[in-house]
């Protein structure tokens, strides 16, 4: 599969609970595909509110040929040094999770391979009375359909496996990933 086609496919997946940006830029950073999801629960009493909580997921995905480990560990700390661009703690705020896909179009190097598997980055506000926050690392090889991740992100490492497109109709509603 190729890069235009799997990052369609990635926006087709994504578009229905998530806004959709192409070519987002964040600061000097630009990534080819940006999906960011906002969700507050409430809970109530006879309509009166009693609590409420916000937990909010940001999905960055960036392109490249083969790139070097420096890169995507350059890539990986801006990330969480620029953590306040997307985090927000307060009160009602309980969890943001970053998202960090790296699509290859070749296949990866083995200290690549390594470091996806290792990244880490947790950061908890006041004891985690103000919520946390949390990277999720993917590294996805178009060439041979695989994909590495952290710890993390293997709770969303389904979400960007290499598909083909469903053809039939109820494969379509049953089977939407």
């Amino acid at each position: 599969m190729d890069k235009v086609s799997y990052l369609a496919m990635l926006e087709q997946r994504h578009r229905h609970y998530f806004d959709v940006f192409k070519d987002y830029k964040i600061e000097k950073m630009t990534f080819d595909l940006y999906a960011e999801c906002h969700v507050k629960t409430e809970r109530t009493v006879l309509g009166f509110p009693l609590d409420s909580y916000e937990s909010h997921d940001y999905r960055m995905v960036k392109c490249y040929d083969r790139p070097l480990l420096r890169e995507i560990e350059g890539l990986c700390s801006w990330v969480t040094s620029h953590y306040d661009i997307w985090v927000n703690p307060r009160d009602d705020h309980m969890c943001t999770f970053l998202t960090l896909v790296v699509i290859l179009s070749e296949k990866p190097a083995s200290d690549v391979i390594s470091f996806s598997k290792k990244v880490k980055h947790n950061r908890y506000f006041r004891f985690g009375l103000r919520g946390w926050c949390e990277l999720r690392f993917l590294l996805v090889d178009l060439t041979s359909g695989r994909i590495w991740c952290n710890g993390s992100g293997k709770g969303v490492k389904e979400d960007f496996e290499v598909k083909p497109a469903s053809s039939g109709f109820l494969e379509k509603i049953l089977f939407w990933r």
